[in-house]
This record gives structure tokens, C-alpha cells and sequence, in this order.
């Protein structure tokens, strides 16, 4: 499953995303609206506000996913939104020019979210054992983003196996890892690259750590999705405020992924004009340590490589290329040597 490491880049939505492109940042609302669509619709402009280029809902029918009488059961219970509450969710995010789309798994969601023309389609990491509903996302024909987390390589592979085998094109899989919160040693940010180069797609990390440096660190290493839980208040019990950021540092956050880019470059070494600028001074040039008589021969002991803080007009050698050559005409102790001052 691995790939050459070649460039890669996807359509997602009205986006272009992938190498050389600014990492797609997903605001990870989930249930952290508590079940109220009033507070997700907020949050869903305040996330927008805080520079998100993407909103991601979960979206369950709780009977299809969970035993009564569990914790999970009780908890979705009370988080899920009314399909007409979904469907406005979804007229919002687009009303704000973001991309938006939800983490479901049963038919019946499928069907709603596909009637609201998501962008994509999350699978959680507890999905990916579920291959009849990964080969119904394929067949979709939109993007998939798979998380990675509590699973082996084996399970990544057979979901993403199961994916491609019903037509997906565009795939993302994303380094998870599913403690809340998760400790930094735990996060494995290397295996962003390990990831794509086995699968051979785009990759990134959903976070579940606490603060801004590791989606920071993650675009560094080679992210190009990150996917960060959003809240009010992160104070809050239960649900996954505990593993989101708040507005402020949502957006701090943001920022300070666009600075990583900024720093982190094309990758092509090259001089900057002001470093272009600054070398034609700066450079250390070739210059005569001692008077040089005219057809005199040139030994090693005859020159110097000093910054002469001169901007160089002419063209100068190495000390390598002059050994050995004749000056032409008498040059003066200190002065910079050019092809055009020696012969031979």
C-alpha cells in the first residue's frame, strides 16, 4: 500500500487541499451542543469566526449504535439533534461559505446527511470495523476521512481497503489517539507521515490532546487535516469539552498553524532577494593576502577569503581555481580577484 511520496492533493468542497496548500482546519462541534441546536448554531458561527474552514457534526440514531443502558447510549440520547435541526445546521455552515459534514453510521443517518449534500463523510475510529457501512460511504463518491485511533494497522488497512474497493477516490486518514485527554507522549506524531506513505493518501491528526502545540507540530510533520473539538466552555462535564478549545484559542490556534506554513516554506532552498541582496556584501571573496607582481604565478600562500563588505561587480573565482594561475598585471594587497585579474 505504500507510494512513492510524490505530491498529493484532493478537492474538498470549494477547497484544494493537500501538499503545498494551507492545512484544512475542521472545527470538531460533534455533540458538544449538548442537543440544543440553538448553541450549535452558535457555535457553528463562532467557529467560523475563529477561522475554521470546516464544521463537523455527529450525527446518530442512538438505538442503532448503542445497548440501553450504557453510558454511550444515555449520553447520545441526549446530544442528538432532530433531522430538521441537522438539515438547518447544514443550510447554516453553507450560508457561512464553510464546508460541513458529520461522523454517522447506520442507513437511515446515511440517507439524511446524503440528502444534505455534506462535503465529505467522517468515520470514526470505532467504525472502521463496520466494512458494510464503509463500502456504503464509498459508493457515495465523496470524500472519506478515516480516524485512526484504538486500531491496528490491520483494521486501517481492511477499511480502507473496503473503501476503495467500493469507488472511493479521495481518502484522508488521520493519526488519532482516542484517550480524552491524550497525554503527549501518546500522540505518535510521526505516524502523520507513516500514514500516508503506507496508504498512499492524504493524512493528518484529529486531537484529542490538550491546547494548540500538537495541531501546531502536526502541520510541521506533514499534516494536511486538522480536526480540533470546539466548545463554550471547556470547563463543562462529560460530552468532549474537556478535549476541545474554547473560541479564543480555537482561533489562536488557527493563527498559529498560518505561521507554521509561513515558516515552514515551499521546501525549495533558494535565497530570499533581501538574502541575494545582503550576500553580494556579506559574502566572503577571494583577495590578494600579499602585492602580487604581474605574471607572477599564484600559490596558496598568495590568497585570503575575507568579507570585504564590497558589492561585487565583477565576476570572482574560488580559492581552488586561482592556485596555479599567472596575475595578468600587479595587484595590491587586500584587493578582490576576479576571473578577468588572472590567466592560465
Amino acid at each position: 500500500m505504500s507510494t512513492s511520496g510524490a505530491a498529493m492533493e484532493m478537492q474538498f468542497g470549494k477547497l484544494r487541499i493537500g501538499d503545498g496548500r494551507p492545512a484544512m482546519v475542521i472545527a470538531e462541534i460533534g455533540i458538544n451542543h449538548e442537543g440544543s441546536a440553538e448553541t450549535c448554531a452558535r457555535m457553528i458561527e463562532a467557529a467560523v469566526k475563529a477561522g475554521a474552514d470546516a464544521v463537523k457534526l455527529q450525527t446518530s440514531d442512538p438505538d442503532e449504535h448503542y445497548l440501553p443502558g450504557t453510558p454511550s447510549y444515555e449520553l447520545y440520547v441526549k446530544a442528538r439533534l432532530r433531522p430538521d435541526e441537522t438539515a438547518a445546521m447544514f443550510a447554516l455552515a453553507k450560508k457561512l461559505g464553510v464546508e460541513v459534514f458529520t461522523t454517522c453510521g447506520d442507513v437511515t443517518t446515511l440517507e439524511l446527511i446524503e440528502s444534505l449534500d455534506p462535503t465529505a463523510h467522517k468515520i470514526s475510529s470505532g467504525m472502521l470495523v463496520n466494512l458494510p457501512m464503509i463500502r456504503r460511504f464509498g459508493r457515495t463518491g465523496r470524500p472519506l476521512i478515516f480516524s485512526s485511533g484504538m486500531s491496528e494497522l490491520s483494521a486501517v488497512d481492511a477499511a480502507v481497503g473496503a473503501a476503495r474497493g467500493s469507488g472511493a477516490k479521495d481518502i484522508v486518514v488521520l493519526q488519532c489517539t482516542s484517550l480524552y485527554p491524550a497525554p503527549p507522549e501518546t500522540l505518535n506524531l510521526r505516524a502523520i507521515k507513516s500514514l500516508r506513505d503506507r496508504y498512499g493518501t492524504l493524512s493528518g491528526l484529529s486531537d484529542h490532546s490538550v491546547g494548540i502545540e500538537a495541531p501546531v507540530l502536526a502541520v510541521a510533520a506533514g499534516g494536511c487535516v486538522i480536526e480540533k473539538h470546539f466548545t463554550f466552555d471547556r470547563s463543562r462535564e462529560s460530552f468532549d469539552h474537556v478535549v476541545s478549545l474554547e473560541t479564543d484559542d480555537f482561533a489562536a490556534m488557527v493563527k498559529a498553524i498560518r505561521r507554521a506554513e509561513t515558516m515552514l516554506g515551499s521546501g525549495v532552498k533558494e535565497s530570499t532577494e533581501v538574502e541575494r541582496d545582503r550576500a553580494r556584501q556579506w559574502t566572503r571573496r577571494l583577495v590578494a593576502r600579499r602585492d602580487i607582481k604581474a605574471r607572477q604565478r599564484i600559490t596558496e600562500d598568495d590568497l585570503a577569503i575575507k568579507r570585504t563588505m564590497a558589492d561585487a561587480a565583477r565576476s570572482t573565482l574560488t580559492f581552488d581555481e586561482a592556485v596555479g594561475l599567472t596575475a595578468k598585471y600587479d595587484l595590491s594587497k587586500f584587493s578582490i580577484i576576479s576571473r578577468d585579474d588572472l590567466e592560465g
